[in-house]
């Protein structure tokens, strides 16, 4: 099968298994990093892209978003929805070799490089009734952030050898 798909079956597989217990679940999908690969369904999905590089980054994205779509549809199903603290982030911005010129607009530079479209990247977190909806942070978070934040959320003491914050103040 589609690696994408399979990580989220897994996922959805350890949601069901846990859903009576405090859990920690650590997701990475592949999608959209190379290989640029794509399933075929989702390739033909795409039929208005004419450019076949964009088609398969494209469907790959569409991949993504039914597994992170599948994840937070099995969270609702098990009744844990609402006391589960869920992050999505991304590790970099886009990389140049993978043919998508405008991958990063409108931050210039790469994966790789310490210009905007390089750091720049996606985190959102969700926790109903204990994060009010559609706040921002006025600052930068990062990957560091997650482990203080989620070690908060379960009641740990802090860490101060540990780099990061904890991001529930905030």
């Amino acid at each position: 099968g589609y690696i994408t798909d399979y990580f989220a079956d897994e996922a959805v597989s350890a949601i069901e298994a846990n859903r009576n217990r405090s859990f920690f679940l650590y997701l990475t999908f592949n999608a959209p990093h190379t290989p640029l690969q794509a399933s075929r369904a989702d390739y033909d999905a795409l039929s208005g892209i004419q450019d076949h590089t964009s088609r398969v980054y494209g469907a790959m994205l569409v991949a993504l978003d039914r597994g992170v779509g599948r994840v937070m549809q099995a969270l609702r199903d098990q009744g844990i929805d609402d006391n589960t603290l869920v992050f999505f982030v991304s590790d970099n911005g886009g990389a140049w070799y993978v043919g998508q010129p405008g991958l990063n607009a409108p931050f210039r530079g790469w994966k790789s490089t310490f210009f905007e479209g390089g750091i720049r990247s996606p985190f959102f977190a969700r926790w109903p009734g204990h994060l009010p909806s559609g706040a921002r942070i006025a600052g930068p978070a990062t990957h560091m952030d997650i482990f203080p934040t989620a070690a908060a959320v379960a009641g740990a003491p802090a860490q101060p050898q540990t780099d990061g914050v904890n991001l529930l103040p905030y």
